[in-house]
C-alpha cells in the first residue's frame, strides 16, 4: 500500500498494516469446470490490482489441500493467431457472476476481514470493515456478509442515502 492512503487499517490478530484481495470464479472448460483465482492488495483509494493468477486444481482422494498451478499475468495474453481452438478447447466463464467469491485478508495473517461495496452488486470500491473510513449505510455488503450486516443493524435503510 502506499503512504498516502487516507484509511487506517490495524490487523488485530498480526499488528500488519496492508489487506489483500482475492477474486475466485468457475470456468467450463468443454465438459469440466475449473476454478481460478486471482489477487492483489488493496490499494490506498479503495481499489484493487490482480498481480497474480493461478488455476486452482483439487487433488484427487484428499479434498482437504488445495494443488495450485501458478503462474502470472503475463502468461495470459490474448492468443492472437488465426487457429481456432477446438470445441473441446473452449473456455467460458459460468453464467452466473454471482457465483463468483472476493475476499479480503490481512496480507500478513491472511486474517478474513468483513467488507462492503461502494456500489451495489459487487460495484464500485472495497471497504473493509475494519478501515477507518469505513461506513456501513454508504456501502452494500459482500453477499455473504448479508446475515451479518443484519445483524450488526448496518443495512441501508429507505431513509439512508
Amino acid at each position: 500500500m502506499n503512504d498516502h492512503q487516507p484509511w487506517d487499517f490495524t490487523c488485530k490478530t498480526c499488528g500488519s498494516l496492508s489487506l489483500n484481495v482475492t477474486h475466485v470464479w468457475t470456468i467450463l472448460a468443454g465438459p469440466d469446470s475449473e476454478t481460478w483465482q486471482e489477487w492483489g492488495a488493496l490499494e490506498a483509494n479503495h481499489h484493487w490490482r490482480f498481480e497474480f493468477k493461478e488455476k486452482v486444481e483439487k487433488e484427487k482422494g484428499n479434498d482437504q489441500d488445495d494443488e495450485v498451478e501458478q503462474g502470472d499475468l503475463g502468461e495470459f495474453i490474448e492468443d492472437d493467431s488465426s487457429s481456432k481452438p477446438e470445441e473441446y478447447e473452449i473456455f467460458e466463464q459460468e453464467s452466473d457472476p454471482g457465483g463468483d467469491e472476493f475476499y479480503v485478508n490481512c496480507a500478513s495473517c491472511d486474517r478474513e476481514i468483513e467488507f462492503g461495496w461502494s456500489k451495489p452488486n459487487r460495484g464500485g470500491l472495497i471497504f473493509p470493515a475494519e478501515c477507518s473510513d469505513f461506513i456501513p449505510e454508504e456501502l452494500w455488503p459482500e453477499p455473504r456478509y448479508l446475515n451479518s450486516w443484519y445483524q450488526k443493524h448496518w443495512l441501508k435503510t429507505e431513509n439512508s442515502h
